[in-house]
């Protein structure tokens, strides 16, 4: 029928090739109408309230609820393919975010100077080469919106906290704990390695240099200062690999293979010798050395370059 009517209005006849260009033009037109209210979940949402509307995600202006969320929440985490379904049955596709989980966030207009404050001190406090740009600090839960830092209130943030970037804390106040998340951003000055530093090698000003990156994360503090001989590599450190206390340790008293002087104590008799030492030692620790003649012994490392043999 649809050739029979196109010959009819003068559209080139009923060829193979004038069938395929009018039936590529037909798909092409219905396969645009399936898709066009086809939506991008995304994996975050900022909301007004705990409602849902159509009108987030179609742009339209649209009252219709498609999601209660709990009340006297901040935070909400539902797995998009929940979201997906609501919209498919007010007739609309969606395509799924790069995340299993969409997270809803309320949008406060709330600050907390004194609490973004005294965040930031205990950061400086801790890493004091970081220079903060801003803190963010939102409360968990909706009880947190009118929240005021009273004398009686006491922050709780632990020290593996101040490890990364973002996180939450408890704020005492008497009997009463509240809840917070915060992000910061912010560029800390660092050392990194010029080279491979093998293990237990001296770290010295020619085998690194200083960079500012950007605080995110650190498993173990870095180097504030690696000074000229005052770190030894506690393990080999690739190149370009940050200094931390980690993958570093203070010179110790007593380096590998190096010469020390014995002294062994009989009573009022005092014998020394020289020896190599068979590990590193800090003052007070129990470290073996070996005699020229090859005999091992153990002491205990009561100066540099000085060990007491038991």
């Amino acid at each position: 029928m649809v050739e029979h009517d196109l010959a009819k209005v003068g559209v080139a006849g009923s060829t193979p090739v004038s069938r395929s260009i009018i039936l590529f033009f037909l798909i092409s037109f219905f396969t645009s109408l399936l898709y066009a209210d086809t939506i991008q979940l995304k994996s975050k949402y900022l909301i007004g309230s705990e409602k849902v509307k159509l009108s987030l995600f179609t742009g339209t202006e649209s009252n219709r609820t498609i999601l209660e969320l709990p009340k006297n929440r901040n935070l909400w985490k539902v797995p998009a393919f929940k979201i997906s379904r609501s919209l498919k049955m007010a007739g609309y596709e969606s395509k799924m975010p790069s995340s299993s989980m969409i997270t809803f966030e309320r949008a406060l207009n709330t600050d907390f100077p004194k609490l973004r404050r005294l965040i930031g001190d205990r950061y400086r406090e801790y890493y004091p080469t970081l220079r903060l740009k801003d803190i963010s600090v939102k409360p968990t839960a909706f009880t947190g919106i009118d929240f005021t830092f009273k004398p009686e209130c006491s922050i709780r943030l632990p020290k593996s906290a101040l490890h990364k970037s973002i996180g939450t804390f408890a704020v005492r106040c008497k009997k009463k704990v509240y809840y917070f998340r915060y992000t910061l951003e912010g560029m800390i000055r660092v050392y990194k390695a010029n080279h491979q530093i093998k293990k237990d090698k001296i770290i010295d000003s020619n085998k690194v240099h200083a960079e500012y990156i950007p605080f995110e994360k650190f498993y173990a503090p870095p180097i504030t200062d690696p000074g000229d001989g005052r770190y030894i590599a506690r393990l080999n450190i690739a190149p370009s690999k940050v200094l931390t206390a980690a993958n570093t340790e203070p010179l110790p008293a007593v380096l590998k293979n190096s010469s020390v002087r014995c002294v062994y104590r009989v009573g009022s008799v005092v014998i020394e010798f020289d020896a190599t030492a068979l590990q590193n030692g800090k003052i007070g620790d129990i470290i073996s050395v070996k005699k020229s003649d090859g005999k091992i012994l153990r002491g205990r490392v009561v100066n540099k370059k000085r060990v007491e043999l038991e």
